[in-house]
């Protein structure tokens, strides 16, 4: 992205040194660093590797100062040599020691296994120095080694005169050092883990370290198996999809058979998706052992190996697997040919895995036997990791099949997709040439191999296998958040979801009972393959890749130029044309991928994985980090993003500079940093809560209160606003003490509007608090002389609440008119669907008849719905209900259903409360009392859950009148008295009715018509032809219950014609069905 900067000249004599160059050629002067300091520094995970001479200071005494000297370059000089052949970095020399790094300047995905192969080969490697030092200067050498693995911060340019690794690994690591005995090698635990079950070691306890306050647990290496796929990967889980993949090699398998040609097959993907396990399961399980002879060789990144060492031992297994019967029929020259060939190979390629002693005389002894083998049964060559083949196996692997071009053979290659970035013409001109992509597992699969590795249901918490590496670190049960995390985050690769699933359970051990770790952080197994992968990466994609990463895992072309414009220095000369000629090298690389193709919109891009996201910023030093996030804020500020996208931006660069004792909250620049991220995040979690998105509001207002101090003009709002999100989520004791602690807040800064603000929702929340209309009453003043929107729409729907709960729906419609008309200018959807269901109450309840109610409910989604989820839910209620009024009861049950389903997905935990009662409602309508209970028993609980208060009375007075259906008047009978219970009148007339009637039923006139009539007098004082005419319908049944039929028909007449004036047809249905008196009473 930026040219590479000029060596500043030399400061001594002025002469220009050579790029990289440490010392002055001509003078021996010290080089300066280079302008910007070369490459930025990076976190990273490494393992260190301490070595120390035992008794040197005996051997000093012992010897010559030259000799000495003598000595001990020769053991620096084997002690790198090997740590050098396994591709680590010597450090430094401390006196005798040796400090090694793995994993800097270049990372492996195998950084912690070659740094335990490297300790071996030190102590190894010194019994042979030892040798010839005791013939030479009789003397022996001891030395004893410590390994630790772990995050650092890294220089990665080792030219640079510095410390390559800084952190406490390095400290565990001299330490452990210390600990070891002459000849032992102690590793730390997170070494043990990322070398997997390769490393053979022993435990020796918790040792306690100067300078550790916990002792750390140690292992002793004893030895380190080769890392073959049987012991570094889980084969012992069902295999799981790859239904298409396994059928065209099943297919393969029959072309071989009926037509003797030879096939190359070259089966891609990224590390972990299955290549290995795929073409073990097609050889092993599912073709059969006995379609085919087979063998398989893997390639490696390093050693010491052959450069044909792979297709040696896919060709040795098959031999071996075949025996000798291919060859006991030769017979003649062409046994003597074969024999010569055995006899050659044996020698040369089986020998060593090298074209011995020639190319073309391999090539031919392969081709004679090889064809042997085929014509008894196809023979299938398995060649795994071909991405790291030598240009020699690939040139052996291609003449071999154009020699075989007439054998039933096949090569089957398994390699990630890098092979075509080194040999981008591997398998083309080829006309039997077959390639397969594995992509990730579907959903559903990983699910399944997921429930196999941790023992348990796909669905659900499972137990964790006895696997032999993974036991001890396991817990005894993984939580649904654990399992639902890995498999998110692995997005169907196999090996990634087997390492997060270890890694998330070994957290989650440590975790507070019933609850999931975070899902933070990679396994160091996952950060060494994938961090390998982002080193590969020339340095100018590895930035542009970091910055992508500060941005997430999608973001646009556009803003992602914008910020690598801030990464340029002046030098470059079209910074905007070199972002898009890196952005188009990370695609070809896998690294990105577009997301959106449009003639008009900025196409976007995204990450391949959200893991390679997860390393490539986990690589950014925090100081980096801190820079690159509040240049991010600029440019999206720039380019007019929403707070939403520029607040997160600004708390991490604050978040940062804190963790490293930089501008912090103390100072001016860290003062304003703080809340300007407060600020935004807090605007930005408003407009969520408008837009109904609690999940979305709720992490923004507490990152946004994270951010406060009591101090701030905004605390209170934080507060109040995260307290709102979290109550109307469900969690009300949570929102209860944030309401409460915002209302402490704006009080004491004397901040009277949010005081009032927090009040009401304190109120609402509950009645313990005071009642929500008289708060709404003392606001409303505060509201409208700060011309506050969208607290003037809340004042007036507490208050018009109160006028429905007395049975005074006219009065209600101009407070719910002009909440609506507030909340629509504050484009506050909460709000106006709070006040539309409101509006839909009274038109249920109130005097308006039901078909013109229905309209204009409808009226009402078309002008408020569109868009709205939260709007289309809570007046979908009402409307529910007001179709079960006109007996249309499929309509009525639809629109419910739909309005569950929205209310669900928004997360608005009082659903789980209004919904079942609202079917509640409609069912008893509908004359089906026995799917009322459930229904009502739902809604209770969800009650107790929410800490709701207040609708549990409803819910027993609706319970109450189901039960008198069936002359059970014991539940109405509990029903407190509504005089004491200071029940308004709407709710005063159903309290009584029902009292009324459980009282006939048990003989008790007087009370029974004492109730009765206080039931009627409270419904006339209400405005509600529902009310007045279920008052009238519970004095009629009253009545009858008392024997008194010409008076029970009287009051059955009242309410039909209550029900008639509303269109209330199921109303209507009963009153109409009630009992005529008899003809002796009539007369």
């Amino acid at each position: 992205m930026s040219p590479p900067s000029r060596p500043a000249p030399c400061p001594s004599c002025a002469e220009p040194p050579p790029a990289q160059a440490a010392f002055c050629p001509r003078c021996g002067t010290p080089c300066a660093a280079p302008p910007g300091g070369g490459a930025p520094e990076e976190r990273r995970v490494v393992t260190v590797v301490f070595c120390d001479l035992v008794g040197s200071t005996a051997l000093a005494g012992r010897l010559d100062p030259e000799a000495l000297r003598a000595v001990t370059l020769r053991y620096f000089t084997l002690m790198r040599d090997r740590i050098e052949a396994h591709g680590g970095t010597v450090e430094k020399y401390i006196g005798d020691a040796v400090m090694a790094v793995f994993g800097v300047p270049v990372r492996h995905e195998d950084d912690a296994r070659r740094a335990l192969a490297a300790a071996l080969d030190m102590v190894a490697g010194l019994e042979t120095l030892n040798t010839g030092l005791g013939r030479d200067y009789g003397v022996r050498l001891g030395v004893r080694i410590g390994v630790n693995t772990g995050e650092v911060v890294a220089g990665t340019d080792p030219a640079a005169r510095q410390a390559l690794v800084t952190g406490e690994v390095v400290n565990v690591a001299a330490r452990l050092e210390q600990q070891a005995a002459a000849g032992e090698i102690l590793i730390g635990p997170a070494t043990a883990l990322a070398a997997g079950p390769a490393a053979v070691t022993e435990d020796v306890g918790e040792l306690a370290l100067r300078g550790k306050r916990d002792p750390v647990p140690a292992r002793r290496l004893l030895d380190l198996h080769a890392d073959d796929p049987e012991r570094t990967r889980r084969f012992d889980t069902p295999f799981v999809g790859r239904e298409p993949e396994l059928a065209q090699l099943g297919l393969l398998l029959d072309r071989l058979a009926a037509e003797p040609r030879s096939h190359l097959v070259t089966v891609y993907g990224e590390a972990g998706a299955g290549k290995t396990r795929l073409l073990r399961e097609w050889l092993g399980g599912r073709a059969g052992a006995a379609a085919a002879v087979h063998g398989a060789g893997r390639c490696r990144p390093y050693g010491e190996h052959g450069s044909l060492a792979p297709l040696a031992d896919a060709v040795g297994q098959a031999l071996a697997g075949a025996g000798p019967g291919p060859f006991a029929a030769l017979t003649g020259g062409e046994r003597a040919e074969a024999d010569a060939a055995r006899t050659l190979l044996r020698r040369g390629l089986l020998a060593d895995g090298t074209p011995s002693p020639s190319p073309d005389d391999t090539c031919l002894a392969l081709h004679v036997l090889l064809s042997v083998l085929a014509r008894h049964r196809p023979l299938v060559l398995v060649l795994d990791d071909v991405h790291w083949a030598t240009a020699e196996l690939l040139e052996m692997t291609g003449r071999l099949l154009d020699e075989l071009d007439d054998a039933a053979v096949a090569v089957v290659c398994a390699a990630r997709p890098e092979l075509l970035e080194r040999h981008p013409g591997w398998g083309s001109g080829r006309l039997r040439s077959l390639s397969l992509t594995l992509g990730g597992l579907a959903r559903h699969e990983a699910a399944a191999l997921a429930a196999a590795m941790t023992g348990g249901p796909a669905d659900g918490p499972a137990e964790v296998t006895a696997h032999a590496r993974r036991a001890a670190a396991a817990p005894a049960r993984a939580p649904d958040q654990v399992l639902a995390d890995a498999l998110e985050r692995a997005e169907g690769n196999p090996l990634h979801l087997e390492h997060l699933l270890e890694h998330l359970l070994a957290m989650s051990a440590g975790a507070p009972a019933g609850r999931a770790p975070a899902a933070t952080g990679l396994p160091p197994t996952l950060q060494g393959l994938l961090g390998a992968r982002i080193d590969a990466l020339d340095p100018e994609e590895r930035t542009l890749l970091q910055l992508a990463a500060v941005l997430g895992r999608e973001f646009g072309r556009t803003e992602l130029a914008a910020l690598a414009v801030t990464e340029t220095e002046p030098a470059a000369a079209d910074p905007a044309a070199d972002c898009a000629g890196l952005l188009r090298r990370l695609v070809r690389r896998r690294m990105l991928e577009p997301v959106r193709r449009t003639l008009t919109a900025d196409p976007g891009l995204r990450f391949g994985s959200g893991l390679v996201q997860e390393a490539a910023y986990d690589g950014m030093a925090k100081a980096v980090r801190a820079r690159r996030h509040l240049k991010a804020a600029e440019v999206l500020s720039a380019q007019g993003a929403p707070d939403a996208a520029v607040g997160p931006h600004l708390a991490r660069a604050h978040h940062y500079r804190t963790q490293l004792g930089g501008p912090g909250g103390t100072d001016p620049a860290g003062r304003d940093l703080r809340d300007r991220a407060a600020r935004t995040l807090l605007r930005a979690g408003a407009a969520a809560q408008a837009r109904s998105d609690l999940p979305w509001a709720a992490d923004l207002l507490a990152r946004a209160r994270e951010l406060c101090v009591p101090a701030d003009p905004f605390a209170a709002e934080a507060a109040r606003r995260l307290g709102e999100v979290r109550a109307a989520a469900g969690a009300a004791e949570e929102g209860r003490a944030l309401l409460t602690e915002a209302l402490r807040t704006a009080r004491a800064a004397g901040d009277g509007l949010g005081a009032a603000h927090a009040e009401l929702a304190l109120a609402a929340l509950d009645p313990r608090h005071g009642s929500a209309a008289d708060a709404a009453r003392r606001a409303l003043p505060l509201f409208t002389a700060a011309g506050d929107d969208q607290g003037i729409a809340r004042a007036c729907v507490r208050t018009a609440q109160e006028r429905q709960r007395r049975g005074r729906h006219a009065e209600a419609e101009s407070l719910l008119h002009r909440a609506l008309t507030h909340a629509a200018r504050a484009d506050a959807e909460p709000e106006r669907a709070m006040a539309l269901g409101a509006v839909g109450i009274s038109l249920w309840r109130g005097p308006t008849p039901v078909p013109e109610a229905v309209a204009r409910c409808r009226e009402l989604l078309d002008g408020h719905g569109t868009g709205r989820p939260t709007v289309r839910a809570v007046l979908g209620c009402p409307l529910a209900v007001l179709l079960a009024l006109q007996e249309r009861w499929t309509e009525a049950r639809e629109r419910l259903a739909e309005a569950e389903k929205l209310a669900r997905g928004l997360g608005y935990a009082e659903a789980a409360v209004f919904v079942p009662l609202f079917a509640a409602e409609i069912e008893s309508l509908a004359g089906r009392t026995g799917q009322v209970p459930a229904l009502l028993d739902a809604a209770g609980r969800a009650c107790r859950e929410l800490g709701d208060t207040g609708t549990p009375a409803a819910i027993e007075r609706l319970r109450a009148r189901t039960l008198l259906e069936d002359a059970d008047g014991s539940a109405a009978l509990d029903l407190p008295d509504p005089r004491e219970a200071g029940l308004p009148p709407a709710e005063s007339a159903d309290a009584d009715g029902l009292r009324a009637r459980a009282h006939a039923l048990a003989g008790r006139t007087g009370r029974a018509l004492e109730l009765a009539g206080r039931a009627a007098e409270a419904a006339e004082s209400t405005d509600s032809p529902v009310v007045r005419g279920t008052a009238a319908l519970d004095l009629a049944r009253t009545l009858h219950a008392l024997d008194r039929p010409r008076q029970a028909a009287d009051a059955a007449a009242a309410a039909r014609r209550h029900f008639a004036a509303k269109g209330h047809r199921p109303g209507q249905a009963r009153a109409a069905a009630f009992p005529d008196p008899p003809p002796e009473v009539m007369s």
